[in-house]
């Protein structure tokens, strides 16, 4: 039983749900119960009473909560069956996005949830330093990526299907979440290379997720520049694209892009950030090793929904004995 946040774009918690579909083609059962976010008492324990009804119908053997905060917590009040919860990143980092009350309310329901959680997956060794309780039970295990969707295609006909210009230079960027991905840096990136024929991919969430690797391929370059991150999964997808990128060290980003050519490791200023792309702009930069570093790393999406399934085992092995 997957506990998954709702959002009403199809590319919210797309990682989540590949994980899901992942764990189907290994053959397990699933089934996805979507919580919507709410403070309300009422509304809370209405979702509580459904997901319980689901929880006696389909008596899984495991509830998995994909991301903390209250969505986590939500899952962890059916207290007879395992929980394993994963921490992406705002669920256990600081963010500055939302009020100080509901930011410091977030993180004291991911400490309970973790209080509760049989395992504990983290996306990333900083998460797992950032854990409030729970490291002895936790594992580290980055969201692969599904390398037979994010593969290297064709820039032109790239860009010519999207409908983009072939003589612009695009730079790929994830706005999302603009206050804490830092749309203001990226932004001023594009306005110090006006004269590189530059134009922002900012992609805010309503992008159709089997469209984004067309984007990347018909980018020049991956540009981020957050101000916290757990295991940002553009990263990954550019590397499997073969995609350069230029990033802040935030996350696991430096482990991630080590080694990889034409990937680079700039403090979050955009002039140093907009002296990268240039410098990959002259010298007609287009592709990495990405692919090949992102196998040899187990990124991929089989090596980790692997690991995910020796998590579960491990779960109801412990809860068993």
């Amino acid at each position: 039983m997957h506990v998954i946040p709702y959002h009403s774009s199809a590319s919210s918690f797309i990682f989540a749900k590949r994980q899901v579909e992942d764990l189907s083609d290994l053959g397990h059962q699933n089934e996805v119960f979507y919580f919507k976010t709410t403070f309300s008492i009422w509304g809370f324990f209405k979702q509580l009473s459904a997901l319980r009804k689901l929880v006696n119908e389909q008596k899984p053997q495991i509830i998995h909560a994909h991301y903390g905060t209250i969505n986590a917590y939500f899952a962890s009040r059916i207290k007879e069956i395992p929980l394993v919860v994963s921490f992406h990143g705002s669920d256990l980092n600081y963010t500055n996005d939302v009020h100080w009350i509901r930011e410091k309310l977030g993180k004291l329901l991911s400490r309970i949830a973790a209080e509760h959680a049989r395992k504990i997956i983290c996306v990333s060794n900083q998460l797992q330093r950032n854990l409030p309780v729970g490291i002895e039970k936790s594992t580290v295990i980055p969201s692969g990526v599904d390398t037979r969707r994010f593969k290297k295609m064709n820039k032109q006909e790239c860009k010519k299907s999207l409908g983009l210009s072939e003589s612009i230079n695009y730079i790929f960027f994830n706005a999302n979440n603009p206050i804490i991905k830092r749309l203001d840096i990226a932004l001023d990136v594009v306005e110090q290379l006006k004269d590189y024929h530059i134009e922002l991919l900012s992609l805010k969430g309503n992008v159709n997720p089997d469209e984004i690797p067309t984007y990347l391929n018909a980018s020049n370059v991956v540009l981020l520049c957050s101000d916290s991150e757990g295991s940002p999964m553009v990263i990954k997808e550019a590397l499997a694209c073969g995609v350069p990128i230029v990033s802040t060290d935030v996350g696991d980003v430096k482990s991630t892009i080590n080694e990889v050519d034409h990937c680079f490791i700039v403090p979050q200023d955009s002039i140093q950030l907009a002296a990268k792309i240039q410098y990959l702009i002259e010298r007609g930069a287009t592709s990495t090793n990405g692919l090949s570093i992102l196998k040899a790393r187990k990124l991929d999406y089989l090596s980790s929904i692997k690991k995910v399934e020796e998590v579960y085992f491990s779960a109801i092995n412990q809860i068993n004995r």
